[in-house]
């Protein structure tokens, strides 16, 4: 079973999760509907990255893991790529990857590189880098920290003794891209939904995929059950490649694809420019038909170690 992790709203989230419900409830397919007050008593600390999903009828997802650095667009260049021909392309070199072998016991230890704003639409980044590690098997002892990269040497530890663990070492998933489209349906991410919603229709929307697979790539996917994930989203129709070349969260080049299925933001993927090789994702709020980089989320690298806090 897939789970999720959760932590307190922030001032965003829980404008966000307002809209979200205000248009479940009353079933409009009005993008922009007035938010509801901001209750800031439920706003977390800032040393804590909440992470959460939510979706809604009609077809339309809310997806919003908060933390990230924000991607830079170099150029407008038109793609020369469908999303589609991205997306098999970056399945055959998922598939060419070594195995991550690990064993109950073990952990897998990721970093990211992140940055987020207080304000979706207004004030400065802040830069981070986040180490995750999150154990092998059952056990739901998982340990985190993380850093300002303008303070290299001040490494915080985030509570976590509350949450579930993030996603981490995936074992026995399809290898086939219908299988594993098949396997999402019937292993749904929790989700947060007012009363009335139809949450059949939300889960037999295709588009769901991407939601929930930008979740798994968090944590780490073997190579063919990873091909299989990228060959399932590129049977899906919507999403679209974005013109321009980016740079991602490491300074990395990469091409961004704009998956469908988002309300109240906009949320791409985002690509190696050459090899196709998935880097990460970015996140856009949408404000009076205007887009507002909000974050952004690079993995760097992931390995396995034998105990928390132990470094590759």
């Amino acid at each position: 079973m897939i789970t999720m992790t959760h932590t307190p709203l922030g001032n965003f989230e829980e404008r966000l999760l307002g809209e979200l419900r205000d248009h479940v409830t009353n079933q409009t397919s009005d993008p922009a509907p007035t938010a509801p007050p901001v209750r800031a008593a439920r706003r977390g600390p800032r040393w804590r990255t909440p992470g959460w999903r939510l979706a809604g009828v009609g077809g339309l997802a809310a997806l919003l893991t908060i933390g990230g650095l924000v991607v830079q667009t170099v150029d407008d260049a038109p793609p020369t790529a469908s999303a589609a021909e991205i997306l098999t392309e970056a399945a055959d070199t998922a598939r060419q990857q070594p195995d991550l072998v690990a064993r109950p016991g073990q952990f897998l230890f990721i970093e990211l590189r992140l940055t987020s704003r207080d304000r979706p639409d207004a004030g400065p980044y802040t830069q981070e880098r986040l180490q995750r590690w999150v154990p092998v098997g059952d056990d739901p002892t998982w340990q985190q920290r993380r850093r300002l990269e303008s303070r290299p040497d001040e490494w915080r530890t985030d509570n976590v003794s509350h949450l579930a663990p993030p996603p981490g070492y995936f074992q026995g998933l399809p290898t086939e891209p219908e299988q594993m489209a098949q396997y999402l349906r019937d292993h749904p991410i929790p989700v947060d939904l007012p009363a009335g919603a139809d949450l059949e229709a939300i889960r037999n929307d295709p588009a769901t995929i991407f939601g929930d697979g930008m979740w798994m790539l968090e944590g780490y996917v073997p190579p063919q059950s990873l091909g299989a994930l990228f060959q399932a989203m590129a049977q899906v129709p919507g999403a679209t490649v974005l013109p321009g070349e980016i740079r991602d969260a490491a300074g990395r080049r990469g091409v961004a694809l704009r998956t469908p299925g988002v309300f109240g933001a906009h949320i791409d993927l985002i690509f190696d420019r050459e090899t196709h090789a998935y880097l990460g994702t970015r996140r856009l709020i949408v404000r009076d038909g205007k887009e507002s980089p909000y974050t952004s989320t690079a993995i760097t690298q992931m390995a396995v170690v034998d105990r928390p806090g132990q470094l590759p």
